[in-house]
């Protein structure tokens, strides 16, 4: 399998570059396959499902499997970017004596917008999948105010392959959020409840 090896030009750095030592059959002779001439990078990447983590509601987690020899530490990432031109990134985490790996995205840290990503290696990438659109919408306090992060449906079509990581993160929209509910003269933000009674948890999202 692959291996991400440092490359040089003249002395100067330039990344990883894909490195594959084997043996010919049926002679036995040694070959090592420099640039993926024979041996590609990115079949060794699978992501697989993405969902809330179960103790901490707000976090994505990101699974999916690395099988390359060696790659360098801290390569393998998933950086995310919004349509308002911000980025952030979460380093994956190796499943100990496994090719396994989780990414945490711990959601209150993102700002408003549309998110999508990928999962990186060095130069190579592949776009993280869409995610469930039966995903609960995530919801936290950020100075006070109620904030949620939900699913977004992917533009490519269904089926067909295209299908893209979309996440909406938003500051809530109080005045929808309690329309259809009865008249309150205020919220109380210290218990995070409607005057009506109905729990913050319940309020809906645009």
């Amino acid at each position: 399998m692959p291996a991400l090896v440092p490359a040089a030009h003249v002395g100067t750095p330039e990344g990883a570059r894909a490195a594959t030592h084997y043996t010919t059959k049926p002679h036995g002779n040694f070959t090592l396959d420099i640039g993926e001439q024979k041996h590609e990078v990115l079949p060794h990447l699978g992501l697989g499902a993405i969902r809330w983590d179960a103790s901490a509601p707000t976090e994505l987690l990101i699974t999916g499997q690395c099988t390359l020899g060696a790659y360098p530490r801290d390569a393998l990432v998933v950086p995310l970017t919004s349509d308002q031109g911000e980025t952030a990134a979460f380093p994956a985490a190796q499943t100990q004596h496994a090719d396994a790996f989780t990414v945490r995205v711990p959601v209150p840290a993102l700002s408003a917008g549309v998110w999508g990503g990928e999962l990186r290696v060095g130069e190579w990438s592949v776009p993280l999948p869409a995610l469930p659109q039966k995903l609960i919408p995530a919801k936290w306090r950020r100075r006070g105010l109620p904030w949620y992060a939900k699913a977004l449906p992917s533009s490519g079509r269904p089926g067909s392959g295209d299908e893209r990581f979309a996440l909406q993160v938003s500051k809530t929209d109080l005045v929808k959020a309690v329309v259809g509910r009865p008249a309150t003269s205020a919220l109380s933000w210290g218990t995070h409840q409607v005057k009506s009674g109905a729990p913050y948890k319940d309020l809906t999202f645009p």
